[in-house]
């Protein structure tokens, strides 16, 4: 069965609880991704180049926002 998640956006308020090894001047936004049990698995940010990153740390880059998801669902499956 297909996982449902929602990724809502964080409001700039609360980022600096998100970023990590980040300025938010080189963020463009922070989504959080929710599973289907309605609980947050984590973040995603969004550079101003249009890289994605998984709870804020910069070791790891993303080409898409579909592709961070996946990669937090996935570690989340396989932290469980």
């Amino acid at each position: 069965m297909e996982e449902t998640i929602r990724i809502r956006p964080v409001d700039e308020s609360h980022w600096d609880q998100t970023l990590q090894g980040f300025q938010p001047a080189q963020i463009q936004q922070i989504l959080a991704v929710y599973g289907a049990d309605g609980l947050v698995v984590g973040n995603i940010c969004e550079s101003v180049e249009g890289k994605y990153y998984i709870n804020g740390q910069p070791e790891l880059t993303y080409g898409s926002l579909q592709a961070a998801a996946g990669a937090l669902l996935k570690g989340e499956k396989e932290a469980q």
